[in-house]
């Protein structure tokens, strides 16, 4: 559960850093609309990443043995939540489009690897890694 924790916090503190670095350039070549774009799908790839978290926490709390399996479902509810309130918002609130798009493809990527290398560490921490020795025949 700790784990879940710090990847939590880790997935915040990534995604305020792209807002921070991405915000200048985004406001010098696409205006106030490209940053409030840039600001929108932070948050949604950020409270995609949140729910897609959950699985792996729960399935690694209780059952680590299906933790590859709720890290697929993770993945997939991530992925299926983006893209349905990305439309949603871009339907409704019609953002900058290139400005939205483009800070969509880099913060997803982003906290997926993030979210990916915790996955991984998890799965580690409960499967170790076992040493084989290698038979050779001749």
């Amino acid at each position: 559960m700790k784990i879940s924790i710090v990847c939590l916090i880790a997935l915040c503190v990534a995604t305020a850093i792209l807002v921070l670095v991405g915000q200048s350039p985004t406001e010098a070549r696409w205006g106030a609309e490209g940053v409030a774009s840039l600001r929108a799908v932070a948050v949604i790839c950020l409270a995609s990443a949140f729910a897609g978290l959950l699985p792996i926490a729960l399935v690694a709390a209780k059952w680590p043995s299906y933790l590859g399996q709720a890290a697929l479902g993770g993945t997939a509810i991530r992925l299926l939540l983006t893209m349905a309130i990305g439309a949603a918002y871009q339907t409704l609130a019609q953002p900058h489009l290139p400005s939205f798009l483009f800070w969509a493809v880099v913060i997803y990527s982003v906290l997926l690897v993030i979210e990916t290398g915790f996955s991984v560490f998890l799965a580690r921490s409960y499967f170790p890694p076992v040493a084989t020795k290698r038979e050779v025949t001749a």
